[in-house]
């Protein structure tokens, strides 16, 4: 029985991806390099995103072996968590858990999952280079529709989370500036994410026309001016509510 149950136990470690694994082997990861790319995301998002061709000369493929981004994400995630269960909860243990475990393991995970989907399926049937049909298939690997889009998340968590957090007293408030603040941190996230996602799809010779990516982009700016100055939602407040019941 005990060794069935170890060639058992051996079998399904056999079929868990590598990439999963190293994401619990700390001293396996490169976490100098993911903070490094994570400070390049903030200042000059173009820097990571050619980075994918230096993998595809060196490794012949584009995604990333490495897992430490995802973890850090993680980790800030927790982080932040944290801070705004102080502000808004008072710091109840059972709140940090609860919103923890949702805003990190389902939502970042789910999130992640379904937009790298997307952006997969869309570049796939909508921007491929006739060209470059042959090599294609073996190029858009989904793993790297999830790079891109883990690319894309921290500058938007970096303005609708973290900066959110310094002007959480005001954007918490019934008033034009607060929905004003508040909306445009999340425009901003937005933007930028889509920013990211679209350097990301350029570095891939088997696409064409990537600027399809950013079309959405105009189309937030003026849904956000119009909510912003003929309604009075913010979308700040929805979200804290959806997450914090304030």
């Amino acid at each position: 029985m005990v060794v069935r149950r170890f060639a058992l136990t051996s079998r399904l470690g056999t079929h868990i991806p590598e990439y999963v694994k190293r994401a619990f082997q700390f001293d396996q990861m490169e976490l100098d390099s993911a903070l490094s790319q994570m400070y390049s995301l903030c200042v000059n998002p173009s820097i990571v995103s050619k980075m994918s061709k230096a993998r595809k000369m060196t490794k012949n493929h584009y995604h990333r072996d490495d897992p430490g981004l995802v973890v850090l994400q993680i980790v800030a995630l927790v982080f932040t968590v944290a801070a705004y269960g102080l502000a808004l909860r008072g710091g109840a243990f059972s709140h940090f858990l609860q919103y923890s475990v949702h805003s990190d393991h389902i939502n970042y995970l789910l999130s992640a999952v379904v937009m790298a989907t997307s952006t997969w399926l869309f570049a796939k049937h909508f921007m491929l280079n006739p060209s470059y049909i042959s090599d294609a298939q073996r190029e858009m690997d989904w793993q790297y529709s999830f790079d891109v889009h883990c690319n894309g998340y921290f500058p938007y968590f970096v303005w609708t989370k973290a900066v959110h957090y310094v002007f959480l007293p005001l954007v918490l408030q019934d008033s034009f500036l607060a929905r004003l603040v508040g909306n445009s941190l999340h425009l901003i996230g937005c933007s930028l994410y889509i920013y990211v996602v679209f350097l990301g799809y350029l570095e891939l010779p088997s696409l064409t026309q990537q600027q399809k990516i950013m079309y959405p982009v105009p189309l937030l700016v003026v849904l956000m001016v119009f909510i912003t100055l003929f309604t009075n939602w913010s979308l700040s407040q929805w979200s804290l509510r959806q997450m914090w019941s304030v």
